[in-house]
């Protein structure tokens, strides 16, 4: 066990990028010794997920036996150079420790040296950014201005027939007295800024889970045939189902109907298409002339510049991986993926010269610093400066 310990305790420093040379190379010598179960234990530990005793992930026993071939060959071997080795081991950091697992499809067997490693999280050590929290501005009808993320818990507004209030957990909960009489419909809208998110209860119940850069407009009490809400950038909902008076959600000229589900809204203005993935119940999406029925599992993609629809069979749980604290990343480029960055980490990307197009698999928990998701981007052969608030990526 004190093994174990003096092993997690490396690893922990490398993450942070608080190694000294001699532990650098004692971590090397560790990970050249160790078994898999090690590397299970650690990848676990990362990841918060069961003990190190449960049974390995098909993702992990892939990963470690393409590593675990690679080592018998070249390692065992007693031919190879030195630097070689260190590579592979540097890899096996790499998949063990990540707290982002992170492959580059097709080239999953570039590795970076241990000098350049050096180089890399030398040159950007000092810089880095947080990651989001919990923080937007609520504008009620009469636009008064509401920083959320600053307001007491407890009554914020009332309008009509309708409480506002913050709870305890942070979310904006509407109280509709549905024995008054009803009062007009007036308007609220929910602004989170970059690095922001908030979650959201309205009046009938239903919840909305904005990330960041996003909005929501709805209405204070719901007492029209329908309920409709405007949305922009990424929203998750569950929506509290009532046959006589239907839930829709209005984004970039398309219509979300909902008809008892739970379901997430991918609209950012700087992304080519309109998702609609869909996680439990049913909903209907129509743009125009043009209308899909949406079963769990399936998203709708729309092409806001060809005014079409089509439906794919996905992984729910990377469309709402953000919801659940973590970022997702499944086959994308670094375009892709950068984008995701610059709006939780509030920073500002730009690219010189010809950028790769190669693509990713992988996640990282949202409460990791970014320098923790450029160092394991860095491994990829994924090279970038800072600038003040700028990441720069290059060739």
């Amino acid at each position: 066990m004190e093994n174990q310990d003096r092993l997690t305790f490396l690893y922990q420093q490398f993450l942070t990028g608080n190694l000294t040379e001699l532990e650098l190379d004692e971590l090397f010598l560790h990970f050249q010794t160790s078994d898999e179960e090690k590397l299970h234990f650690l990848i676990r530990q990362e990841l918060d997920t069961a003990d190190a005793e449960t049974t390995a992930t098909a993702e992990e026993e892939a990963l470690l036996g393409r590593v675990h071939d690679h080592l018998k060959e070249h390692i065992h071997s007693g031919r190879q150079e030195n630097t070689n080795i260190r590579r592979l081991l540097i890899y096996r950091i790499a998949a063990a420790a990540s707290i982002l697992i992170f492959l580059s499809i097709g080239t999953a067997y570039y590795f970076l040296s241990k000098q350049q490693l050096k180089q890399q999280i030398a040159q950007n050590k000092p810089m880095d950014f947080k990651p989001g929290s919990k923080k937007a501005i609520l504008t009620l009808s009469n636009g008064q201005q509401i920083s959320l993320n600053d307001a007491r818990t407890g009554m914020l507004a009332q309008q009509g027939n309708t409480i506002v209030t913050k709870s305890a957990s942070g979310q904006v909960v509407y109280h509709q007295n549905k024995s008054a009489e009803p009062s007009a419909i007036v308007y609220n809208i929910i602004t989170t800024p970059r690095a922001g998110y908030y979650p959201l209860r309205m009046a009938d119940g239903t919840v909305a889970i904005l990330d960041a850069e996003s909005s929501i407009k709805y209405p204070v009490s719901f007492n029209g045939s329908e309920r409709l809400v405007e949305v922009t950038g990424q929203v998750y909902f569950e929506v509290k189902y009532n046959r006589t008076q239907p839930f829709k959600i209005k984004v970039k000229g398309q219509i979300i109907e909902d008809l008892g589900t739970k379901f997430n809204v991918n609209a950012y203005d700087d992304e080519p298409y309109l998702k609609t993935t869909l996680i439990e119940g049913s909903v209907r999406v129509t743009k125009e002339k043009q209308s899909v029925l949406l079963k769990p599992g399936q998203q709708a993609v729309t092409d806001l510049d060809e005014n079409t629809i089509h439906m794919q069979t996905v992984d729910t749980d990377d469309a709402i991986a953000w919801k659940n604290g973590q970022t997702s990343f499944k086959n994308e480029d670094i375009q892709e993926i950068m984008r995701q960055i610059a709006r939780w980490y509030d920073v500002d990307v730009q690219y010189e010269g010809q950028i790769s197009k190669r693509q990713f698999v992988g996640g990282i928990s949202r409460t990791a610093n970014l320098s923790d998701l450029l160092k394991i981007l860095a491994f990829n052969n994924v090279h970038y400066k800072i600038n003040g608030k700028t990441i720069i990526i290059t060739p």
